[in-house]
């Protein structure tokens, strides 16, 4: 069982009510200053809450940021098999350009199954060091590159472009993933009901969605389908 890498959210107060839609350019939005969050998510399988997830945001000076995820099962076989998830991830967001990873950490602790990996971004030598179990890998970064769970931080600051492609340091090498806007209508989440945006990944068929509300980089909800026909859903509860 895998649960959805989640992340990248902003403070700003909890809206119980849909949000107008934001004035600004697309250029506005895409380069928005990151602030500290604290959010909480509910995470569902087929309808029924297995989990929970805690993220945080938080700043470390002189352009340096990290995001935490912590998800931890609950119910159903995620709470049977122990299942606990923390990634985190530091980053470079500097003013208008492209966020930057510097380092990436993922520890999966199961009963059947644990997992670790570690991305460590060198940009002076320009090269990704994965390490996944006993493994390591080497390879080229390109500008801009940034880890899967920056990723949806990246979708937050620019949410009202119709395209974006980031540059992703999966284990082997740079995936140039595509996500294009898709429709727009009411969504319910735990945390309230919003005017949202769903985001769809089309490099590849069936990696899921992400929805998104203006004036919040935080997703509202994050879907993925699973292979055995089940869909792995995140839904916001709250933020501060």
């Amino acid at each position: 069982m895998r649960f959805i890498a989640l992340l990248g959210l902003a403070v700003l107060p909890l809206l119980a009510t849909a949000v107008e839609p934001d004035s600004r350019t697309p250029h506005d939005a895409a380069t928005e200053s990151l602030k500290p969050f604290a959010a909480s998510y509910a995470v569902k399988r087929g309808g029924k809450v297995i989990g929970e997830a805690t993220m945080t945001l938080s700043n470390s000076g002189d352009r340096q940021w990290t995001l935490v995820t912590e998800t931890r099962g609950t119910a159903g076989m995620a709470r049977l098999l122990g299942l606990d998830v923390r990634e985190e991830s530091d980053f470079i967001a500097d003013g208008k350009a492209a966020l930057q990873s510097t380092s990436y950490r993922y520890k999966q602790d199961a009963t059947l199954k644990s997992r670790q990996r570690r991305i460590e971004f060198d940009w002076q030598a320009n090269e990704a060091r994965v390490t996944d179990k006993d493994e390591l890998f080497r390879y080229s970064l390109q500008a801009g590159s940034i880890d899967r769970q920056v990723v949806v931080v990246a979708l937050g600051r620019s949410q009202h472009l119709n395209d974006n492609t980031l540059h992703v340091a999966a284990k082997e090498g740079i995936e140039n993933q595509r996500f294009e806007r898709r429709e727009t209508r009411s969504l319910t989440v735990p945390a309230g009901n919003y005017a949202a945006t769903r985001f769809e990944r089309t490099d590849k068929p069936n990696k899921g969605s992400s929805w998104y509300t203006p004036g919040l980089l935080a997703p509202l909800q994050i879907e993925q389908l699973q292979k055995d026909g089940n869909t792995i859903v995140m839904e916001l509860k709250a933020i501060r």
